[in-house]
């Protein structure tokens, strides 16, 4: 095929799609304009979560009449003048595409009024065509209106996803810049309610009306200042940290900022675990609204279209600057990593004892229980060929004694030493494995609500929990959007309600993960993380008396399912402590045992 040049309205839609995603990466293009012209007061409104009407309203300093058709050419901006400038961004937009690209798959209309000036002239652009700027009604400032998106590409338009998830992804966008402004008010509004209405505010109240008020008591003010003249100036770090105790199964309730520019970078991210290393579970992730200072200089903004990635001159510096502010928080209210005696320095392989081999008994420390499994019931588990001796001393039929210590261990004598499981963690195994089976067989009993429970799921969960449906309803949950942030809640699991897990404690549980179901691989990770879910929320916790006969049948249990050393998180179920380990510790020759 020849080579030939590509028309101007080609070019814009090709920039449109590394630029307008969807409605909330458009709102974020024209909210980070009005920024950029001086707004202490951003409106948006919404219709049909974004894809039949976004109109931003800002008093900012408004176009001239004269650049209202530059504003809609590509590559055309107020933002730079040479390379000096590119080398120092300091604004949030800076490309000059996005009206242009916006305009080339929508109707665009722009209405502007700078303060000097008798009254507002606007413009149009329809599916990238062009209409002369002419006088119009309007207080000082702009107003843009983007309706039909995608009016010319249908494609694109079936990708997006329904009303409450791309109005979800709105208010997503909108808290992201918000941090980075707390001196603006913004203001959000879909079919005409009212979603988000705030007004100027400090950075920390700002980040607590981001993060949720309920987490104010565990928020940590950050103040951290390192030099570092390599950057043209010192790393400045502000904004708030989670205690552990704050923590989220979830990433969602983290946001890094750079320059007032929200951002996304996993060595950052790492750097920020890094400090919380050893002083909570690796599973959950910590809470914090971090907001990093540097040189313009220092950062370079073009890396990506949507600047949502940035590239930085010395990113071990900004890593550790990171890494101490949070640590120094931490430390501040005495979180801080405490050493432990260690418990196994030369611990033998998880579980290597195959419970229930044969007929056995398992006895209480009282000797006031028995139970005897079936014939051949743990044949499924069998021991490491490194521990052959003590296979043999578990295949006989002598008693297995236990006792249950502090609400939570279960300490077992077999073989040759003690087992200490984790209740929870192995009770939480346990249910897994029957809910797998049982799914595999036919979808879970559920139990219809007499009447919806209402749960405010927060902003962007409607998308998550829509693609979970078919999941979710194969166990037994039947939900349905109320709402752009509420799910309505028809039936739960039946074993769930029996358990006594509330429809609430269950879907935010849900809404906050970062799970989905987009294509076959992902739908069975999720039904499986759904499973462990579940199995988490229903299994006995930590502090649950258990009776004898229980305890016995935990045990029993773990004798016949698969991987019975982890959790379905992967953390350990038990250790062994052998008896010559035992006597080691207690300073005594090792017998000849």
């Amino acid at each position: 095929m020849p080579i030939r040049l590509l028309t101007p309205e080609l070019v814009n839609q090709i920039a449109a799609g590394e630029v307008v995603e969807r409605p909330a990466s458009v709102v974020k293009e024209l909210v980070e304009n009005a920024l950029d012209a001086g707004a202490s007061r951003v409106t948006v409104e919404l219709e049909g979560g974004g894809a039949d009407l976004i109109r931003v309203s800002d008093d900012g300093s408004g176009i001239a009449p004269d650049e209202l058709l530059l504003a809609v050419t590509a590559h055309a901006t107020s933002k730079i003048a040479s390379f000096d400038d590119l080398e120092a961004v300091a604004s949030y937009g800076f490309r000059g595409e996005a009206l242009a690209s916006i305009g080339s798959v929508s109707h665009l209309r722009i209405t502007s009024r700078r303060a000097s000036d008798g009254h507002a002239h606007s413009i149009e652009v329809d599916g990238g065509m062009v209409n002369a700027a002419r006088p119009a009604a309007g207080a000082p400032g702009t107003v843009i209106e983007v309706r039909t998106l995608f009016k010319n590409v249908p494609a694109r338009r079936k990708f997006l996803r329904s009303q409450a998830a791309e109005t979800g992804r709105v208010h997503d966008a909108i808290d992201a810049i918000a941090l980075g402004a707390p001196g603006i008010g913004f203001k959000l509004s879909s079919d005409g309610r009212t979603i988000l209405d705030v007004p100027p505010q400090d950075e920390r109240t700002r980040c607590v009306q981001v993060l949720g008020a309920g987490l104010a008591p565990e928020l940590l003010d950050l103040a951290f200042e390192l030099e570092a003249p390599e950057l043209h100036g010192p790393i400045r770090i502000s904004g708030v940290v989670g205690t552990p105790a704050a923590a989220k199964a979830s990433a969602r309730n983290q946001w890094l900022l750079i320059n007032g520019r929200p951002i996304e970078d996993r060595s950052l991210q790492h750097a920020v675990r890094e400090a919380f290393r050893g002083l909570m579970d690796p599973s959950v992730h910590p809470v914090y609204a971090l907001f990093v200072e540097l040189d313009p200089r220092a950062v370079d903004m073009n890396v990506h279209p949507a600047k949502t990635e940035v590239r930085l001159r010395f990113p071990s510096l900004v890593h550790r600057a990171i890494r101490r502010a949070v640590a120094q928080a931490l430390e501040r209210r005495g979180i801080v990593v405490t050493e432990r005696l260690p418990t196994i320095e030369h611990p033998e392989p998880t579980l290597p004892l195959p419970l229930g081999i044969g007929q056995r008994t398992i006895v209480h420390a009282d000797g006031g229980i028995a139970w005897t499994p079936a014939t051949g019931a743990a044949t499924t588990a069998e021991a490491p060929s490194s521990s052959g001796s003590a296979h043999a001393a578990v295949a006989s039929s002598a008693p297995v004694r236990f006792m249950q210590v502090d609400r939570s261990w279960l300490v077992v004598e077999e073989g040759d030493g003690l087992t200490v499981i984790d209740q929870h963690a192995l009770h939480e195994r346990v249910m897994f494995e029957d809910l797998k089976a049982r799914i595999e067989r036919s979808p879970l009993e559920r139990q219809r609500l007499l009447m919806p429970e209402l749960v405010d799921c927060g902003h962007g969960a409607i998308e998550r929990i829509e693609s979970l449906a078919p999941i979710l309803d194969r166990l037994g949950l039947e939900c349905t959007p109320s709402g752009s942030r509420t799910i309505a809640v028809h039936s739960m699991p039946s074993f769930l309600v029996e358990r006594g897990i509330g429809a609430q404690e269950f879907l935010l549980s849900i809404a906050s993960s970062d799970l989905r179901a987009d294509d076959p691989r992902a739908a069975e990770a999720a039904l499986s993380e759904v499973l462990d879910l579940m199995a988490c929320k229903a299994a006995v916790k930590a502090g649950d008396r258990l009776s004898n006969s229980e305890i016995a049948a935990l045990l029993a249990r773990r004798a016949t399912i698969d991987r019975p050393d982890r959790c379905p998180h992967g953390r350990p179920t038990a250790f062994r402590l052998s008896t010559a380990e035992l006597e080691r510790r207690f300073g005594r020759s090792v017998s000849s045992r």
